[in-house]
């Protein structure tokens, strides 16, 4: 039986499953066409195009309402997005009304008058040769001590602040040019594990040698310290605002299990003042506080070992009170890191970062309200006159981004 009747017109059956296929595709398309007797209009090719377009504008507008209907989120990032409220809010807005009575000038002299008991120094003096500076000492009852070196000596302090639970050494670079004191150094970072090292080092503070004499600055490059393996794995640089990343691995000669490292190279910070910008400074300090590798002691290291180190690990000890809805005491916090490590925070324009940078976090952590406006502006008043009294520091306002 043929498809066709005479005459080659096509079958009723074949019209009707033409018929069928016409209209599955105004279903699809939604075109919605008027009703005449006796004739079906076949829709246009522009006009299922165009309805095809429509359709598709109001799917997409659906979804979008949808998107905006859901419960917004909470990590204060992007445009459109709730802030939850910190934790440290009170903490913080306390912290501020405090700012009225603070005298930088007078809390830091009072802190410059802290003795120290040379008697604690004996180690200390007795290894001068493998000492930076004469001034910088390191008491030897709370010193790291080094195991499997010719020396167990190192220029590095164990520092336990009250109501700080992470584990941090303060330590000062050893002199370069003497392998034995680089061996030293990573020997430090091998035994007790230590998975985040902080260098606050410039370059035109390390010359003749550099910092490429403690570690190589190219993925892929290593050194060798009497026989003790130091492989850079992975290189970040980062602009001159940021810490510079480097991940190391460290290999005594008979060892078969390395130790990984991270290392945070901070540039941008001069001797005896406060860093160019904060952004960098808080990140530190937030990773240090928030210490997620366990009993993993952090080092965190200087030219010197006292300095910016000191105030770097101050500024964690605030972070991390804040974090938890304790008011920070900035005064208490920086003797009791200088009573374990001596000229801890050396200068007034260091301890008077600490205050900047920690306002600049507030402000950065802080929801919109009318109590937020009264904070922000005691803040402001106080950043103002602590810039005027440091006219040649480099420190920007903690209101200018990271």
């Amino acid at each position: 039986m043929t498809n066709k009747t005479q005459g080659g017109k096509k079958s009723q059956n074949t019209k009707n499953t033409r018929d069928k296929r016409e209209k599955t595709a105004e279903e699809k398309t939604a075109v919605t066409m008027p009703a005449k007797k006796g004739l079906k209009k076949q829709p246009s090719k522009s006009s299922v195009i165009e309805e095809k377009k429509k359709s598709s504008a109001d799917v997409k507008k659906c979804r979008s309402t949808m998107t905006l209907d859901k419960a917004p989120t909470t990590d204060g990032e992007g445009k459109g997005k709730k802030k939850e409220k910190w934790q440290g809010e009170e903490a913080a807005k306390s912290f501020a009304k405090t700012l009225t009575n603070v005298n930088m000038v007078t809390e830091y002299e009072d802190i410059q008058k802290m003795s120290v008991n040379v008697e604690r120094c004996k180690i200390w003096q007795a290894n001068q040769t493998r000492n930076r500076h004469a001034d910088y000492k390191c008491y030897d009852d709370n010193r790291v001590i080094v195991q499997m070196c010719k020396n167990d000596y190192i220029n590095a302090t164990k520092i336990n602040v009250p109501n700080f639970t992470p584990s941090v050494y303060l330590a000062q670079l050893p002199k370069l040019e003497i392998v034995d004191a680089v061996e030293e150094f990573w020997r430090m970072v091998f035994q007790d594990q230590c998975q985040n090292v902080h260098i606050i080092a410039r370059p035109d503070e390390l010359h003749n040698p550099g910092i490429e004499k403690l570690f190589a600055q190219e993925t892929g490059a290593y050194l060798y310290a009497n026989g003790f393996f130091i492989n850079t794995r992975k290189v970040d640089k980062k602009d001159s605002a940021k810490a510079d990343v480097f991940v190391v691995e460290l290999l005594p000669e008979g060892c078969s299990n390395s130790v990984m490292c991270t290392v945070y190279l901070h540039t941008y910070w001069k001797p005896f003042t406060g860093p160019d910008r904060f952004g960098a400074q808080i990140k530190a300090a937030q990773q240090i506080a928030k210490n997620e590798n366990g009993n993993s002691p952090t080092i965190i290291a200087s030219v010197k070992g006292a300095g910016r180190n000191a105030a770097l690990l101050a500024l964690a000890v605030i972070v991390d009170h804040l974090n938890k809805g304790k008011e920070p005491k900035i005064n208490d916090i920086v003797r009791a890191v200088r009573e374990q490590r001596p000229l801890s925070v050396d200068s007034l324009p260091q301890y008077a970062s600490l205050y900047l940078a920690t306002n600049w976090f507030i402000k950065a952590k802080l929801t919109a309200g009318p109590a937020t406006e009264d904070t922000l502006s005691k803040l402001k008043k106080f950043n103002e006159k602590a810039t005027s009294i440091l006219p040649n520091s480099v420190m920007r306002q903690p209101t200018e981004e990271a």
